[in-house]
């Protein structure tokens, strides 16, 4: 899709999108909206869209306590939503985030609790194909493998992305032709942020050598889906074959590396909710490859641990 294409072109394009990856089911969906460009033209395509598609819209906003601006934004979002016809959650940190990690989970709680106080279908973001291309370039710096080059999918555990079919240049065309400007974000100006620095230095670099680059990272992204999708699903074959009473036997995952650790890294989202880093699947797929004594790690969400040839996980009570 070209930057000129036209709103009614763009409209057609999520639809179909949303339609190809079953994104929108007719009911409830949260709409997370910062007020940004994205998430703004989110929020005014998927209104357009409800009628036809049974959508019942519920708008959420969660002020991070990072920005002065932020009462201003979420009187902009909720003038948004009543536009809109849909409903309004506001939502507020308790104390500013210490890290971008820290903002991204205390977000993600509010628009979980949003979405279960609803009884929402899903949760509604407005992640385009250039924050794919961002995405996949991030996890590539850092040593990402298959998965990580898959960068987002459009859906998975109740998030549906359903503008990664489109590019900034669109949602930005969308807002235009509503009229309205929305709201700017100063940090993402900040080279401080390594996705800011990938936005503004590397992005444009690679754009004088393929004007298509976002494109050809989206491709890049679904290609290596497709084998981390194949991969994952023989992995979890092999993680439920070896459970018994919450206890892996390592010796039944079988002597491929890669399967075992994807089998392990499975496990772990099972049972903690989070999704291990490339250095810690490496530091779990280096406990499970020994057989000597028994040891622990410390991770996101809980301890693995092992104890010569099994391996159980011990997740992290939440008080």
């Amino acid at each position: 899709m070209t930057s000129s294409a036209t709103l009614e072109q763009i409209r057609d394009a999520v639809r179909r999108f949303a339609l190809e990856h079953d994104l929108l089911k007719p009911g409830g969906i949260v709409v997370a909206v910062s007020g940004g460009v994205d998430s703004t033209a989110l929020l005014l395509l998927l209104a357009d869209l409800a009628p036809d598609l049974g959508l019942v819209l519920h708008v959420a906003h969660f002020d991070h306590r990072v920005r002065r601006t932020g009462a201003a934004d979420a009187q902009f979002v909720s003038d948004l939503a009543a536009k809109a016809g849909a409903t309004i959650r506001l939502g507020r940190a308790d104390t500013p985030p210490q890290s971008e990690d820290d903002a991204r989970r205390a977000r993600y709680a509010f628009l979980e609790r949003v979405a279960a106080e609803r009884r929402a279908n899903a949760i509604a973001t407005g992640h385009t194909r250039d924050d794919q291309a961002e995405t996949v370039l991030l996890h590539l710096a850092r040593g990402a493998g298959i998965a990580g080059l898959a960068g987002m999918r459009p859906a998975r555990a109740g998030i549906a992305r359903p503008l990664l079919c489109i590019g900034r240049a669109e949602t930005a065309a969308v807002c235009a032709a509503a009229g309205i400007t929305p709201r700017e974000d100063p940090t993402n100006r900040s080279l401080r942020y390594a996705r800011n620095r990938i936005r503004r230095r590397v992005l444009p670099e690679l754009a004088r050598i393929n004007p298509q680059v976002t494109s050809a990272l989206a491709r890049v992204a679904e290609a290596a889906a497709d084998i981390a999708g194949s991969r994952r699903d023989r992995a979890t074959a092999l993680l439920d074959a070896s459970m018994r009473d919450g206890t892996i036997d390592l010796d039944a995952l079988g002597a491929d590396d890669a399967l075992r650790e994807e089998a392990l890294a499975v496990a772990w989202e099972r049972a903690t909710g989070h999704v291990l880093t490339a250095r810690h699947r490496d530091a779990v797929a280096a406990q499970a490859a020994r057989g000597d004594g028994a040891a622990a790690l410390d991770l996101p969400g809980g301890r693995f641990i092992r104890e010569r040839r099994s391996a159980r996980i011990q997740v992290e009570r939440v008080l």
